[in-house]
């Protein structure tokens, strides 16, 4: 047996050999972009090398002039004659043809036409941004990667969005230029706000009182109708010590659920939507990213293991809902919705698609129609950190398969956008999805028979136990 010396000295060791590799990691994140550039120079061109960048993002997809004035709401004339008069910049040309040809449009370009011409889509007159959740308690539901895509799909449909990155691993951040626990740090996240540490925004530069509000958290992205309150490893400071903070301000028990929504409404003056990228897991940070919600979209990946997590979250959330029952308080509680994600076209797949519909449908609506599908697109995106939304298809190794991509999560983003617009703000949405959920189910009626004789033989076994 070996005594407590032996035991710290392992202890020691151990600790010096991860400071060690924390101390290396952080210097190479530092200086990554010099890093790829130095050791790929030889086996890349510039372009290609810029794609796996992190820091200096620029929007690569352009839009010719007739899809651009299009998108922007007028005639491509009518932008011309824009262009010429100074009420819009000169057009970006080409560099590698002799004579001038346009270079095309950005999104951050169309979105300042549609200012111009006042051509923006924005939320109801007089009604606060919808505050939109993604959640699940399992890693690889597809949860961030959903957030960064729906922002995106706004964006480009011109709404004005405001990402809040919960997730201590901070991967929503990372994919918009903002590197967790280097130039993200505890003072540029929701962290300070949730805990009222005024002096750690003091130490930052910050006026006293600043942790009043969630202004100082904000950030610019390289989307111009897109900013983010990037996170890090250290909102998991707000877990450990926001018990001690309520208890030590006496404030109510509706109140301690409530404080992520009032800050979020109070800095969504400017915005049209409001989206959260939660935590995998159910603590203290999660119910109030779920109380912050007018509605939470949970993803729901097409297999068992999947499954029986969103399960899970599903019955901790009514635990919770239970527990507010019981004292009589009532937090906002938002709609839930499930969409599935990482389907197939394997009757594996199928059968746990038609699983997760009969099991979490109980009104209809609650599981959205669109899918999800597994996409080799999505992984090499990913891989580059630039978004299948960002990718022009001219430079894309297979532009068929990226168009199909594409128009896949443009189904379940209009899908998302309707029913938002149909719950938070009471508006009917564009396409009749209800129609649409009962021919999907007509189609498996052999299987939703089957489904409900289970369902039926486990209310049975229940009720015998």
């Amino acid at each position: 047996m070996t005594n407590i010396s032996e035991q710290l000295s392992y202890v020691e060791n151990n600790l010096r050999k991860l400071n060690e590799s924390i101390d290396v990691g952080q210097g190479m994140m530092r200086q990554i972009a010099q890093l790829v550039k130095e050791s790929q120079g030889d086996k890349h061109d510039l372009d290609t090398l810029k794609e796996h960048l992190v820091d200096d993002r620029v929007q690569k997809r352009r839009y010719g002039s007739t899809v651009a004035a299009e998108m922007a709401g007028i005639s491509h004339p009518r932008l011309y004659a824009a262009e010429k008069d100074g009420r819009l910049p000169s057009p970006d040309y080409r560099l590698d043809t002799k004579t001038k040809v346009r270079a095309g449009y950005t999104i951050n370009q169309i979105n300042l036409m549609r200012n111009v011409f006042d051509t923006a889509p924005r939320k109801p007159e007089g009604t606060a941004a919808a505050v939109v959740g993604v959640l699940n308690l399992k890693g690889g539901s597809q949860k961030t990667t959903s957030c960064h895509l729906f922002s995106q799909y706004l964006a480009i449909q011109g709404y004005r969005v405001l990402l809040v990155d919960s997730d201590p691993q901070g991967s929503l951040s990372f994919f918009y230029g903002k590197r967790p626990d280097d130039n993200v740090q505890y003072e540029h996240t929701i962290a300070p706000f949730m805990l009222e540490d005024d002096e750690a925004l003091i130490e930052a530069g910050l006026e006293p009182g600043a942790s009043e509000s969630l202004d100082y958290a904000i950030q610019k992205t390289y989307w111009s109708n897109i900013d983010i309150i990037p996170a890090c490893l250290q909102n998991l400071s707000i877990d450990q010590l926001m018990p001690e903070v309520l208890s030590r301000s006496g404030i109510g028990y509706t109140d301690r659920f409530m404080k992520l929504r009032h800050g979020l409404i109070e800095v969504g003056k400017n915005y049209d939507f409001i989206i959260i990228d939660g935590t995998p897991s159910l603590n203290l940070s999660t119910l109030n990213v779920i109380s912050a919600c007018d509605m939470v979209f949970v993803p729901a990946p097409a297999s068992m293991p999947d499954f029986a997590s969103t399960l899970q979250f599903t019955d901790l959330v009514a635990q919770t809902l239970e527990g507010h029952l019981e004292r009589g308080e009532a937090p906002n509680i938002p709609d839930i919705r499930y969409f599935i994600t990482k389907y197939s076209g394997s009757s594996y797949a199928q059968f746990m698609s038609d699983i997760i519909r009969k099991v979490f449908n109980v009104e209809r609506g609650d599981v959205l129609i669109n899918e999800v599908h597994s996409s080799d697109e999505v992984g090499k995106a990913t891989n580059r950190t630039y978004s299948v939304y960002e990718q022009n298809p001219k430079d894309s190794d297979n532009p068929k398969r990226l168009k199909k991509t594409v128009e896949m999560f443009d189904s379940i983003f209009s899908e998302i956008h309707d029913a938002i617009w149909d719950t938070v703000w009471g508006m009917q949405p564009r396409s009749d999805h209800m129609a649409q959920l009962d021919e999907l189910f007509q189609k498996n009626a052999q299987i939703k028979q089957n489904l409900e004789q289970v369902t039926e033989s486990s209310k049975e076994e229940a009720g015998n136990e």
